[in-house]
């Protein structure tokens, strides 16, 4: 869901790991699911990208509902 929006913004994960604080490797592995990001990190990115929390969460809840291919 985070690579999906930050690439629909024509954002790169250096910028955003830039103004997040945190490594574009981790960036990579949030956005892979390698990672269960703390809530602090989700909200960096989040302010990062300029996306509402909120909204990130609700985006979220309605993938993880979608059935399974």
């Amino acid at each position: 869901m985070l690579q999906k929006e930050r690439q629909r913004r024509k954002l790169s994960k250096y910028f955003i790991a830039q103004h997040s604080g945190l490594s574009p490797q981790m960036i990579a592995y949030v956005e892979n699911g390698e990672r269960n990001p703390t809530l602090e990190t989700v909200l960096r990115i989040a302010e990062a990208m300029n996306v509402d929390f909120e909204e990130i969460m609700k985006r979220a809840r309605r993938e993880l509902s979608k059935p399974a291919k």
